[in-house]
């Protein structure tokens, strides 16, 4: 449960990075990112303050 729970965290946040640098660079043209670089990074910022006591919570876990 506990590697689980940790590989999910994992799997949102890499996902979350994905799209703020897919916001942030002109890699493509035209991407639906593009005109909300602002909010994205606001979301990237609060996704990563959240998962962070998750996290600790999951690490201090003892079962």
């Amino acid at each position: 449960m506990k590697k689980t729970t940790l590989i999910i965290i994992g799997l949102v946040w890499i996902l979350a990075l994905l799209i703020l640098i897919i916001a942030l660079t002109d890699l493509y043209p035209h991407n639906i990112f593009s005109e909300y670089r602002l909010i994205i990074g606001i979301a990237f910022i609060s996704i990563t303050g959240l998962l962070k006591p998750i996290y600790k919570s999951v690490i201090n876990k003892v079962t």
